[in-house]
């Protein structure tokens, strides 16, 4: 079937006259150029807040120091925080994910690790699919109603003008007509696609680098599929006010209220009870050794750390090798629990991957937001970066500790110095697979109604 070019040209300037062409556009590109500047103001306060964390250590542990001259290492080692951030990756301004709720900076004392990681709730990755006004958002959540938009009455309303009848008298292809509305409508889709993608790249400074055309290539197929979603509710041959409301109702199923069930289903799924029980049981790991004997604590100790055997812990009294010994024993007794959390958080994740794989809405903003580095499973990695820390901390100052070492005596500075985790570069076949197949399925579901009605209007013309 070839589409003349007179055909072409002629639906581009009648589609490019009507006012829901340029509304839609004007309204989209507002929107989106919101978007970037949110994204990458949000982004931005978050990187000048981790850029001054060395300074605010170096002080705050200079103050520390100078507080507890005269006093014993063990004492002051009570006081000082150990800063830790998550710098963003250069894509996060473009999907914010879950930055904005999850703490992008940690600060972490020498005493038990498992009840300071918790600052905020580690949520479900799909309660928080409807977020930040960011170029995500728009793209994930705006655009598929320009889309809807565009292509709604795209036959209906010359059916409801009289003059489909003329059309199908007139020219010599009925597919070449239906052809050529489509045909026009996906460019126009395609060329907006680009131009709001590249606005992006230029407002946020994305790299032109593999993962800047990984969020392109998702982008692109999330559009190809509402389109074809959309053409798929066209090829009814109903009316427009029936195609808009069937495609709305669409929309608000896949954007929201299928999210919002697959949060529960995935929530009873999968429930997380560990959260609190991490934190309990280091508590009361902590707490109860104050009125333990202190030997059973130290053998705890000494079975990781066994070189600290030969320095003597009064049992009579306080002492603060023993205090910090007790510390590390609540994160022992709270280790399990906090072994099976971050098991259940990852079941969650791959639940919700899979749950995806039904719902391109929920596919293309996992498939970004792992792009970007600001899902759950970034989170994590995060968290297991500041623990790893923690412990390097602890055995920096132990020996000090253990020796009561005076406090001026200290290089409170000479621990081993954090490093942030680098960035990721996840793989998003199954999220784009996952979008591909449900646009192909909507192609092949549509060609099969256009071909039907195709018939139909033939055997009405014969008859």
């Amino acid at each position: 079937m070839k589409i003349p070019q007179k055909v072409l040209f002629l639906e581009a300037k009648n589609f490019l006259l009507g006012r829901t062409v340029l509304i839609g556009a004007i309204a989209l590109l507002l929107f989106g150029c919101y978007g970037f500047y949110h994204g990458s103001q949000v982004i931005g306060h978050q990187q000048q807040t981790i850029a001054s964390v060395p300074t605010v250590q170096q002080a705050h542990l200079q103050e520390i120091a100078e507080h507890g001259a005269g006093k014993p290492a063990g004492s002051t080692a009570y006081y000082p925080f150990f800063y830790t951030t998550n710098p963003a990756s250069p894509w996060a301004g473009f999907s914010i994910g879950q930055r904005d709720v999850n703490p992008f900076s940690l600060k972490v004392k020498m005493l038990a690790i498992e009840g300071q990681l918790y600052d905020s709730e580690l949520t479900n990755p799909l309660t928080l699919l409807v977020g930040n006004l960011d170029a995500a958002f728009v793209f994930i959540f705006l655009f598929p109603l320009l889309i809807i938009a565009f292509t709604y009455n795209a036959l209906s309303e010359e059916q409801e003008n009289g003059v489909w009848k003329i059309v199908r008298t007139t020219t010599g292809s009925i597919g070449a007509a239906i052809g050529g509305k489509l045909l026009v409508r996906f460019g126009m889709i395609l060329a907006a696609t680009l131009l709001l993608f590249a606005l992006a790249v230029i407002s946020l400074g994305l790299p032109l680098t593999a993962p800047t055309f990984q969020l392109l290539a998702i982008v692109l197929l999330y559009a190809i599929f509402w389109f074809s979603l959309s053409v798929l509710v066209v090829a009814l041959g109903k009316n427009s006010a029936f195609n808009a409301t069937t495609l709305v109702c669409v929309w608000i199923f896949l954007c929201i209220l299928f999210p919002g069930v697959a949060n529960i289903a995935v929530n009873r799924s999968v429930p997380v009870p560990e959260a609190a029980e991490t934190a309990i049981r280091q508590r009361e790991g902590y707490h109860a050794k104050w009125d333990e004997p202190k030997q059973p604590t130290m053998e705890k100790f000494y079975a990781v750390y066994p070189q600290y055997r030969r320095y003597p812990i009064p049992d009579d009294r306080y002492s603060p090798g023993w205090y910090y010994a007790m510390q590390f024993s609540g994160d022992l007794e709270s280790a399990y629990s906090s072994e099976k959390l971050f098991g259940k958080l990852q079941q969650r994740q791959t639940l919700s991957e899979r749950i995806a794989g039904f719902n391109p809405v929920i596919a293309a903003q996992q498939s970004l937001n792992k792009v970007a580095n600001t899902d759950l499973t970034s989170h994590i990695r995060y968290l297991e970066s500041v623990k790893a820390h923690h412990r390097q901390v602890r055995e920096y100052f132990y020996p000090f500790i253990f020796e009561n070492t005076p406090t001026e005596d200290v290089n409170w500075a000479g621990y081993p110095a954090y490093r942030p985790n680098a960035y990721v570069n996840e793989t998003i076949g199954g999220g784009a697979m996952a979008i591909a197949v449900w646009a192909v399925l909507s192609v092949v579901a549509s060609l099969l109604l256009f071909k039907r009605n195709f018939i139909q209007i033939k055997d009405i013309q014969n008859a």
